[in-house]
């Protein structure tokens, strides 16, 4: 049994199998985006060979749609499919078309033999496992997919589907070993993660690896608000319209804190950023404190997810508590934990 894992955030996709692990931006689009050239071909000056791949699914035949860990660079902003909303993106044909575009991707890497039985562990936010969408999604997942990459066609039958709370993932990633043991503090201690997501803020407590539901909340705001918030900012600071946000997101990206339009219109935002991070962060800390009424009760608070970096020194000074955990590579922790439950259970079914 092969092990998959994947985190299918709002802003990106993170997923691994047991030879390699990606990190692609959740959205798609269509070939036909791309444009055309008539000198595309003649010299290898103008082939340059960017990170994404074509793909057809049963899903949509007839459609070539293109995706990868570099699509942002060959496909205009308008142009990109986002499976970003919070509106059923579980049932949604991109967000689905997303996810066999993943397993396409993972399986590219094995023969065909040893697509045929295929354990998939991903997450969701907390309080959406268990529901009917959730249900929906994993028998989406669990069943045969057929896809083509780059014109070869691929079979991959899902026999098994695990999907668990996206900050479990954390906590299989810091207390789980390769093994399958676990860390006794996971048992025994009462741990807050904070997961700062795309589209996402999510704060769960967990003890004996059980969610504690009265200490636990989901926030649909996450850090796609904040590049949104800020480039509305710019464009009344600057008196422009229609800044994407992802010229900001770049900026925090490549850590210029710079919305690079073009080379002639760059718009330096830092001190925006400040501003708007700040307020975020307090009404975060509000909302958490008004579900989270005792601090005391919790051992350790774990800071997680793609938002980390940008936020997580507003956060500790706001939060003022001594016991505040910064995940490593927090953008995979997630999927580092799923794959270990993956690839866990893989050994299991193989022994028995």
């Amino acid at each position: 049994m092969l092990a998959f894992s994947f985190d299918v955030g709002n802003g990106f996709v993170k997923a691994r199998n047991d030879k390699r692990s990606m990190i692609a931006p959740s959205s798609i689009a269509k070939k036909e985006s791309m444009g055309s050239s008539s000198i595309t071909g003649m010299s290898s000056s103008f082939d340059a060979s960017f990170g994404y791949r074509e793909f057809e699914s049963s899903l949509d035949d007839g459609t070539t749609y293109i995706w990868g860990e570099e699509i942002a660079d060959v496909v205009d902003p308008s142009s990109l499919l986002p499976t970003y909303t919070h509106n059923h993106r579980y049932t949604q044909k991109r967000f689905k078309l997303l996810c066999s575009f993943i397993l396409a991707e993972l399986a590219s890497d094995y023969e065909e033999d040893e697509l045929r039985d295929v354990i998939v562990v991903t997450g969701l936010p907390s309080q959406e496992v268990g529901t009917t969408e959730a249900e929906e999604f994993k028998r989406f997942l669990q069943q045969k997919h057929i896809v083509k990459i780059n014109g070869k066609q691929l079979f991959i039958h899902v026999t098994d589907v695990r999907i668990i709370e996206q900050p479990l993932g954390t906590l299989l990633h810091q207390y789980m070993n390769e093994s399958g043991q676990v860390h006794k503090e996971l048992l025994n201690n009462t741990l807050t993660v904070i997961d700062f997501g795309a589209g996402t803020t999510i704060m769960d407590t967990f003890k004996n690896v059980k969610r504690l539901e009265d200490k636990s909340e989901t926030y649909y705001e996450g850090m796609n608000d904040i590049h949104k918030r800020i480039a509305k900012r710019i464009e009344r600071e600057h008196g422009i319209k229609g800044l994407d946000a992802s010229f900001v997101e770049e900026g925090f990206r490549n850590n210029t804190m710079v919305a690079t339009v073009s080379e002639r219109k760059k718009y330096s935002f830092e001190d925006i950023a400040k501003d708007i991070i700040t307020n975020f962060i307090e009404k975060l800390i509000s909302d958490m404190d008004a579900v989270l009424t005792n601090r005391d009760s919790i051992d350790k608070f774990i800071l997680t997810g793609g938002g980390v970096h940008i936020v997580s020194t507003y956060f500790q000074d706001t939060f003022g508590e001594d016991s505040v955990l910064i995940v490593e590579n927090s953008q995979e922790a997630n999927l580092s934990g799923f794959y270990k439950l993956a690839s866990t259970t893989s050994r299991k079914e193989k022994a028995s």
